[in-house]
C-alpha cells in the first residue's frame, strides 16, 4: 500500500512539473473573461488593485493548472480559493511581488474558481498582475446574479475576528474573513453579488479615536480603493438594489457624539448614497457591539434614537430601520463572532427578504 501511494504521488508530481515545463496560457488581469465582484482599479501596467474587503475574482478554466502573480503592500494579506463550490483554502501572500499556485496538477474539464479577499482594508492593498493557466484555456466566466446587495460600515462589516479561535492570536490578520461576514453571508442566501465598502475603525463623524479629519465612511464610500490613491468609484459600475449601512459603533467609541453633529452627518450621507441608487432600498443597522452599561452610559439607545431621528428626516419609505442585536462578541475583544455574524444574518434576512420581495 505505501508503495502504491507513493508511486501515485510521484505521477502526479510529474504530471504537474509536465504541465508546468510545457506552453502556458497567460492572461492579463483585466482580461475581459474573467470577472470582479467588488470594487477594483486597473492601473496603468494593466493590472487589477483590491482594497477593500470581500472583492471576488471568478474565472472558469478549461484543463487548466492555475498561478497567480500578486503584489502585496502589507504581509499576511490572504485569499480564500474556491474551485468548484468546494471547501475554501487559504491563500497568504507575503510582501512585495510573488508567484502562487492555486491549481497545482492540470484538471481535467472546465471548472470555476472564485479568489475572495479576506482582509479588512486598513490591513493594505494588493495587486493582480497576472494569471498563468498552464496548458489550459480561459473560458467564458460565471454569470454573476442580477441582484445586487451593498453594505457600508466599519470592522464588523469587514468581518473582523469572524474567524478568529481560541488557539488563534488576538491580533493574527487571519482573525478576519470578509467572506464569512454577514453581509456577504446574506448576499449566498438571497443569490445577490456583494459590495463591502468597510473600513474598521471609521464612522460617520469620526474614528475609534475620536479624529475627524480621516477618511470616515462619507470620504471612502466615494473611493475605488480604500487608501492610497485617491481613485474616485464611479457609481455607475454598480448600482445596488439595497444598501445596509452599519455605522455608530466608533463615532461612539469615546462618548456619546453631539446629536444635531451626528444626525446631520449621517442623514447627508443617507442622501449622498441614495443620489447614487435612487431606487435602492437603505436599511440603517445597530451596533452589534454598543451597549448600554454604567460606564459607557446609554451608548445603544442613544445610538438608536439618533437612527430613528435619521429617518425621520430623510422623509423616504425606501430607507428604513433594521434592528440588530447586541453581541457577547469575542472575549476581551467584542467584534462578533463568526456564529455571532451568522446571527445577524439570520435576523437581518426575513426583514430584507420582505422589503425587497425576494
Amino acid at each position: 500500500m505505501t508503495r502504491v501511494r507513493g508511486w501515485r504521488f510521484l505521477t502526479f508530481c510529474l504530471l504537474a512539473s509536465t504541465a508546468l515545463a510545457g506552453p502556458t496560457e497567460s492572461v492579463k488581469p483585466s482580461d475581459p473573461g474573467i470577472v470582479y465582484e467588488g470594487r477594483f482599479v486597473v492601473d496603468e501596467h494593466g493590472a487589477v488593485q483590491l482594497g477593500f474587503p470581500g472583492v471576488t475574482a471568478h474565472l472558469r478554466v478549461r484543463d487548466a493548472t492555475l498561478s497567480l502573480k500578486l503584489r502585496a503592500s502589507q504581509p499576511e494579506i490572504a485569499f480564500d480559493v474556491i474551485v468548484d463550490g468546494g471547501q475554501p483554502r487559504l491563500l497568504q501572500l507575503k510582501e512585495g511581488e510573488g508567484d502562487y499556485s492555486v491549481i497545482a496538477a492540470p484538471l481535467a474539464g472546465e471548472h470555476t474558481v472564485a479568489l475572495v479577499r479576506c482582509n479588512e482594508s486598513w490591513q493594505g492593498t494588493c495587486a493582480i498582475l497576472g494569471y498563468d493557466l498552464g496548458p489550459g484555456k480561459l473560458v467564458a466566466p460565471p454569470v454573476l446574479p442580477a441582484r445586487k446587495l451593498m453594505f457600508i460600515g466599519d470592522s464588523v462589516t469587514c468581518g473582523e475576528m469572524d474567524a478568529w479561535k481560541p488557539s488563534r492570536d488576538m491580533h493574527d490578520r487571519l482573525n478576519c474573513d470578509a467572506r464569512v461576514s454577514y453581509g456577504m453571508l446574506l448576499a449566498q442566501r438571497l443569490g445577490a453579488q456583494c459590495h463591502l465598502v468597510s473600513y474598521g475603525g471609521r464612522g460617520v463623524i469620526r474614528d475609534w479615536q475620536g479624529i475627524r479629519d480621516t477618511r470616515n465612511a462619507p470620504q471612502f464610500y466615494e473611493l475605488a480603493l480604500p487608501d492610497g490613491p485617491e481613485i474616485a468609484w464611479d457609481h455607475q459600475r454598480y448600482v445596488p438594489d439595497a444598501i445596509g449601512i452599519q455605522l455608530g459603533t466608533n463615532d461612539f467609541s469615546q462618548g456619546i457624539p453631539d446629536q444635531n453633529e451626528f444626525v446631520n452627518a449621517y442623514v447627508q450621507f443617507v442622501e449622498k448614497v441614495r443620489r447614487d441608487a435612487p431606487n435602492a432600498l437603505v436599511f440603517l443597522m445597530d451596533s452589534p457591539i454598543v451597549r448600554d452599561d454604567p460606564v459607557g452610559g446609554p451608548r445603544r439607545s442613544v445610538l438608536r434614537s439618533y437612527l430613528e431621528q435619521v429617518i425621520v428626516r430623510c422623509h423616504s419609505p425606501h430607507v428604513i430601520l433594521m434592528p440588530v442585536s447586541h453581541y457577547p462578541g469575542v472575549p476581551n475583544n467584542g467584534h462578533p463572532t463568526g456564529a455571532d455574524h451568522k446571527s445577524m444574518a439570520d435576523e437581518i434576512e426575513p426583514v430584507l427578504r420582505k422589503a425587497l420581495g425576494w
